[in-house]
């Protein structure tokens, strides 16, 4: 599900334990580097496994079919843009819980454009992606750092949480391919209720676990978009938790280059792209 965070597994952000600041995350499957069960369990979220899977009795199929609907509508989706506001609480070397908020505007344009502004507890940086080149501007230090952009979009994804120092919640959404890209890998999934109250519209609550992590995600039950995920890591010292909410859904709008570009970043002084802040 989407809980893979990339791999299976999901989810690769992990602020550091002994010290409150973010770090970039193991990947495949973006979130807290802790969060490697919440991507098991989201990625497979949205990604339907084979038949046994939904024959087994903890997987309710009123579950699975509203995951592989969100699946669905994100990867059939030729552009689409959105924000992503992320709650991360990690607890720190003394086992206290420190509480991250990073917000990210995000804009994908398939096979290969990408861009996304962050804000939130950390220096903000601009990535963008236009097929042919990565840039990573820093607004506040007035450096930009560019490299060769990979062939493929998780490789993009891959290093910009490399060198912005910190994981993607929404990697997965952008990864989506399949109606079933959020449900592989789990052991559980059943539907809570409804709620109101999330992201302004009606949603469906799914309860999931996985071996190593458990959460609940809120889909939209008019539009089966992504509106609020929450996933703690069972496994993990501390069991942290990270939640992420989604809003300014738009699916299939048009999207030209001019969007692509770090205009901004004009007579910014140029650093390595591994090093974007020296």
């Amino acid at each position: 599900m989407i809980v893979r965070a990339w791999t299976p597994r999901a989810w690769p952000f992990r602020p550091h334990r002994a010290a409150p600041r973010f770090r970039p995350g193991s990947w495949p499957r973006y979130w807290p580097r802790s969060c490697r069960a919440a991507r098991a369990c989201l990625a497979g979220l949205l990604l339907l496994g084979g038949p046994a899977a939904a024959q087994t009795a903890a997987l309710e199929p009123e579950a699975l079919a509203l995951l592989k609907g969100a699946g669905a509508a994100l990867a059939g989706a030729r552009t689409m843009s959105f924000t992503a506001t992320a709650l991360h609480d990690v607890p720190n070397a003394e086992g206290q819980s420190i509480l991250y908020t990073v917000q990210s505007r995000v804009s994908l344009r398939r096979p290969d454009r990408l861009r996304v502004e962050t804000t939130g507890d950390g220096p903000p940086s601009e990535f963008v992606s236009d097929g042919r080149t990565m840039t990573l501007y820093r607004p506040r230090a007035r450096t930009v750092a560019t490299a060769p952009a990979p062939a493929s979009l998780e490789a993009v994804l891959k290093a910009e949480a490399a060198v912005a120092g910190q994981s993607l919640a929404f990697a997965d959404m952008l990864l989506a391919q399949t109606e079933g890209t959020f449900t592989q890998g789990l052991t559980r999934a059943f539907v809570v209720g409804r709620s109101t109250l999330v992201g302004g519209v009606e949603t469906a609550i799914v309860a999931f676990a996985a071996p190593d992590a458990q959460g609940q995600i809120w889909i939209g039950a008019q539009d089966r978009l992504p509106r609020q995920l929450w996933v703690t890591e069972t496994a993990a010292p501390g069991r942290p938790r990270s939640g992420v909410s989604f809003g300014e859904w738009r699916l299939d709008a048009p999207l030209d280059d001019s969007a692509f570009t770090a205009a901004d970043a004009a007579g910014a002084a140029p650093v390595p792209f591994t090093q974007p802040d020296l």
